[in-house]
């Protein structure tokens, strides 16, 4: 819900800034004077509220509204401190000194002349595919901010020099104190209050802010995220340009190009081919040891070539401010193509102890990931157990049983992404209407025949509405590469235009499904959830429960579906986890982690939208509405020792 409420209030002024700009940067620069008022308003008047009660009493004697003062002005003042208090957390990585690695650092300093910025106090090299800069308050703003340099490590790895520098001047370009100071001002003040936007869905961490505060901030931090997102978004283009002054354009271009397909081959091949060596290995492997040599020497040049399509193609996120890529390169006049990629990379600005930080970094990961790498090679091990029993059968397999081995070919990669596609096609054969083949051959995209996949989309919006704007994205994406590859513009327009006309009635069902959580609150009520339309398959719920078996401090477990009114016939696919004494961010990480494992993993996370909510977000009485629910219930750690209940019993598979 408050997704959806983001996306809507990002649209609508993303249109006010571009139809009145002036009116818009006003507006935004109000919010910020709002907030300022209001923080420095509420300090001054806790002061005056203190200072009135210990001059009365000193002057006048006591009576009984100087302690109502007292209390209010050290409640007040307590309550703003609060409100302005740094969520700074040191970065996670190895803060590495000047002197380890003396040409990086000149080569900031450089940079850092011509951007006229503030000097960096600290690199760190982090895990991430990426490069930002922190900002860290000191003291409300009273002393310097100090500001630090995360390098991930594979982006290191990943580029040349030159690159890296173009990338390190976009970046310093945020911190300018010359034209644009308003933009720079948003995009910095975003980084400092995403802690307390992040407090704002914590209902538990608001209510120490006081009655007044919270309030006001459930008032006006969606506003000001949002306003503020498009005015970011409008200071990640203008870094570009000034960054392309001092580096050119060409080379801003080409860093930008290439940073968008090593990162998609980093998420969709490196991390595949690496988790897949758990086939082999029983104890976890560190990831960078090995990632140098396969980041400059193992990419396909065809996927390298359909990986810079759908990058170019792909529309900006609503997650990060950075502009589509087709929007960058457009606001550097440069023309669209990929370059080649590079191949050297800047391992050697980490200075002589670069071997040892990646020793470190592997060693950090091996302890942090070494739980999910057994449970991913438990899953491996059934899943291959799984194919060796369906393969021999092949021919004389049912519908829902074909689609079952062609996700466990893809879904584990052991074939190649779009090797199970036959199989699926031969279901639909078997069963023209079988939810789960179709789901599954419309998700299929690379080096897959444009029409049929237009074909197998339209199928899917109209048999699968719950998904629909997910169908349209793909659907966008596949349009978005005719159209560069000059296929017939007549038809080609026509499909735009069918696409456009389901594309809105996606968002009208987005919308709907939006204000039926409004009116009924709660995801859970006496009727609220139901038992699965598409029962898991065996092996879905056994690695399911694998990944719960190894979830820290979780208690129990439920899969549910909720039929949405809004959409007849569609559901929705809830999971509610009972992890009792956790905090706030802790579920939200854990929040992403489990969608990324379900997605890849459960097919049935494509045919309905997947709700992950925690036992604390749905009320006093959740407990008792989930106790009469016990067909839902795939985990439960105090049933059983091992903390699984059996697959066998289950309800939920099929």
């Amino acid at each position: 819900m408050e997704q959806i409420d983001f996306v809507q209030r990002v649209d609508a002024y993303t249109r006010a800034a571009a139809s009145e700009p002036a009116v818009f940067r006003r507006h935004v620069f109000g919010m910020l004077l709002l907030a300022g008022l209001w923080i420095w308003g509420g300090l001054l008047l806790g002061l005056v509220l203190l200072a009135w009660s210990v001059l009365s009493l000193v002057y006048l004697g006591f009576h009984g509204l100087q302690i109502f003062g007292l209390f209010a002005g050290l409640a007040l003042l307590l309550s703003v401190l609060r409100l302005t208090r740094s969520d700074w957390v040191a970065p996670e990585g190895i803060a590495v000194p000047a002197a380890e690695c003396p040409r990086l650092f000149e080569a900031l300093e450089r940079v850092r002349q011509k951007v006229r910025g503030p000097r960096i106090s600290q690199l760190v090299i982090t895990e991430d595919y990426g490069l930002r800069i922190a900002q860290q308050m000191r003291l409300g703003g009273l002393l310097p901010a100090r500001y630090h340099l995360l390098l991930g490590l594979p982006l290191a790895m990943a580029i040349d020099r030159p690159r890296l520098v173009a990338l390190i001047a976009q970046e310093y370009s945020h911190l300018r104190r010359r034209q644009g100071w308003l933009q720079a001002a948003v995009y910095r003040a975003r980084r400092r209050l995403q802690g307390l936007h992040e407090r704002l869905a914590d209902a538990r961490q608001m209510t120490h802010l006081g009655w007044a505060n919270e309030r006001f901030m459930r008032w006006y931090l969606p506003r000001w995220w949002a306003a503020s997102f498009v005015l970011a978004r409008q200071d990640e283009a203008v870094a570009d340009r000034m960054a392309a002054r001092w580096v050119s354009k060409p080379l801003m271009g080409e860093a930008l190009s290439e940073v968008a397909v090593r990162g998609r081959w980093f998420r969709e091949q490196f991390w595949t081919m690496h988790w897949l060596r758990a086939r082999e290995l029983a104890s976890p492997i560190g990831p960078f040891s090995l990632m140098a040599g396969v980041m400059n020497h193992s990419m396909d040049v065809n996927w390298v070539y359909q990986g810079w399509k759908q990058e170019y193609h792909a529309p900006a996120s609503y997650q990060d401010t950075p502009p589509s890529l087709r929007e960058r390169l457009r606001g550097l006049d440069v023309p669209p193509g990929l370059t080649p990629m590079s191949s050297s990379n800047c391992l050697a600005w980490l200075g002589k102890r670069s071997e040892r930080w990646i020793e470190l970094l592997d060693q950090r990961w091996c302890v942090r990931h070494g739980h999910d790498w057994v449970a991913y090679r438990q899953i491996l091990s059934a899943s291959a157990a799984r194919v060796a029993a369906l393969m021999p059968r092949e021919p004389y397999l049912d519908a829902d049983q074909l689609v079952e081995l062609g996700w466990q070919l893809q879904s584990t990669a052991v074939q190649h992404q779009d090797a199970p596609l036959p199989i699926y096609q031969r279901a639909l054969e078997l069963e023209p209407g079988n939810a789960r083949a179709l789901a599954a051959c419309a998700s299929l995209h690379m080096g897959m025949d444009w029409e049929a996949q237009l074909q197998y989309l339209a199928q899917a919006f109209a048999q699968l509405p719950a998904m629909g704007a997910a169908w349209c994205r793909l659907a966008s994406g596949v349009l978005d590469v005719l159209e560069d590859e000059d296929f017939d513009e007549a038809s080609v327009r026509q499909l735009r235009s069918d696409w456009r006309a389901r594309e809105a009635l996606a968002r009208t069902q987005l919308q709907a499904l939006r204000d039926e959580r409004l009116v009924q609150g709660s995801l859970l009520g006496a009727r609220a959830c139901t038992a699965l339309a598409h029962p898991l398959w065996a092996s879905e719920l056994a690695a399911l429960q694998l990944h719960l078996q190894h979830c820290p401090r979780l208690r129990r477990a439920w899969l549910l579906a909720r039929p949405l009114r809004s959409l007849p016939g569609a559901y929705a696919l809830v999971l509610v986890l009972d992890r009792p004494g956790v905090h706030y961010q802790d579920n939200k990480r854990l929040e992403l982690q489990w969608r990324g494992y379900l997605e890849r993993e459960l097919l049935l996370c494509k045919l309905m939208p997947l709700w992950i909510v925690h036992v604390e977000e749905l009320g006093p009485t959740a407990l008792r509405q989930l106790a009469a629910m016990p067909w839902g219930l795939v985990y439960d750690r105090t049933e059983q020792p091992g903390g699984a209940r059996s697959s066998g019993t289950a309800p939920l598979t099929g």
